[in-house]
Parts: structure tokens; sequence; C-alpha cells
């Protein structure tokens, strides 16, 4: 697969870090690392390339194109994350004679990507056969119920909606294991930060993993949502480490 991103937000260097995974990119547990993020790849090859797009843009831009990278390549998924919105609508016309089957706007902040213009992209690119995905933040991202690129994209990257599994002796959680990550690499630390931690009182332990990372997403009260994209961001991981405990307890069950 090969991928290009367009960017104008620090937050997507963090989702590229994760998918390059260089030797310095998560250095969260410090001396206390356990390099578990040697278990998942490299895959710097997968990128036809990466935009950043000017800072201090105008509040209304007339001509979008000019701010935009010329070509894509052979991209096949486009990434825009944190874009001015006058080149978020540039994009169809960006994407139209590329080989690019599927775009990915991830909304780490309401002003990212507004209601209108997400309905107005969804229906250009759903014109082009072209799939799009506006996941609100980028860790609700999940695949399709009819597959495609972006369900393609999740597999191969592992990345999306977290999802772990933990193994649990005697009501301690003593080991854990990424079967997806946040888009922005925060599960493989919280996935260290519970372990050696009871059963009881995990959320509290989760809340903190989760805020010690950090997470980027915007703590100002989204109205689509009626909460910060912060605390869904904080009740996804919250819920799918609740359900691999549950996971666990039940076959710990089942086996005894």
């Amino acid at each position: 697969m090969k991928l290009y991103v367009i960017y104008g937000d620090e937050f997507a260097e963090r989702f590229i870090g994760n998918l390059l995974n260089y030797s310095a990119f998560c250095e969260a547990c410090g001396l206390f690392c356990e390099h578990c993020r040697t278990a998942y790849p490299s895959y710097a090859s997968d990128f036809e390339g990466v935009f950043r797009v000017e800072t201090g843009l105008p509040s209304f831009i007339e001509e979008p194109e000019g701010y935009l990278p010329s070509s894509i390549g052979s991209a096949e998924v486009l990434v825009a994350v944190g874009i001015h919105v006058d080149l978020l609508l540039a994009i169809p016309k960006l994407v139209v004679n590329s080989k690019v089957k599927g775009v990915i706007v991830p909304v780490e902040h309401s002003h990212w990507c507004p209601p209108a213009v997400r309905s107005q992209l969804k229906s250009e690119l759903s014109e082009m056969n072209v799939e799009s995905a506006f996941p609100k933040p980028f860790c609700a991202l999940e695949k399709p119920e009819k597959g495609g690129i972006i369900d393609v994209f999740i597999e191969r990257y592992m990345i999306g909606r977290p999802k772990l599994e933990v193994k649990i002796v005697r009501g301690e959680i003593r080991g854990t294991r990424v079967l997806r990550s946040a888009p922005c690499g925060s599960t493989w630390y919280i996935a260290q930060q519970i372990k050696g931690h009871r059963v009881e009182g995990i959320e509290e332990v989760i809340s903190k993993a989760h805020h010690s990372y950090p997470c980027t997403a915007s703590m100002e009260v989204d109205r689509e949502i009626g909460d910060t994209i912060l605390h869904k961001a904080g009740y996804i991981i919250r819920e799918e480490v609740l359900e691999a405990i549950g996971r666990a307890q039940s076959a710990e069950t089942f086996e005894g």
C-alpha cells in the first residue's frame, strides 16, 4: 500500500512517527522501557510522500490548489490532517486523476473538518468511487461494513480503534498485547502502564496513562458529540481495556 499525508498540524507527525516506528519515537516509559514496540514493524517504504502546508494562511483561499502538492504519485490512501478547510474542499480535484482509493480526514479538533465540509467531501468523493472516513478522534476509526481500502489500511497498519489482549492472574493484569493501536501510538504506552495493576480500580490507571502520553485531541466541547474530543478518546481506550479484561476473565472462568 502507498500512503500520502498532507498536514498542517503537528499531530500528524505523531501518526507518521507511529508508522515509521523509529527508535526514538516513543520514550514514554524512560528507563523502564520494555521495548514493546519491537513487535511492530516500520512502514517507511509505504510512504509515497509527506507534504506540510504553509502556515499563516488567510481565512479565505481563492485558489487552494496552489497550496497543495502538484502530485501525490501512486498513493492509494490520502490522509489529510489539520489543514485549512478550503484546502480540504480541494481534495477531490487533487485525487480525481490519481490512484487514490481512500481519503481519511481525522478530526482531533472541531474546526479541522466541520460537519458541512465533511458532508460535501463524502458526497464528492463517493461520486468518484473513492472511500472516505472522518474519524473524530482518529482513534475512533473503525472498519467499514463492506470492507474496502480503508479496511485494508486498518488491517495493514494495525491502527484505528484500539484493541488489546490482557492476561490476568489472580485479579492482576500480568501481560498485555496490542492488537490494534490508536494512530498516535498511545495504546502501546497504555498497555505497558496497566500491567501490574489489579482489575479493581483499573479505570483510574487507564485515565492517568491516557493523559500522560498525552492525548492531543481538543479540550473544547464539540457540539456534534456533546463532549470534548479528548474525553471521547479517553472513553474509547477505557472501553477497549475493559472489554479486553472481560474477555480474559471469561476465558479464565471457562478454563477453570
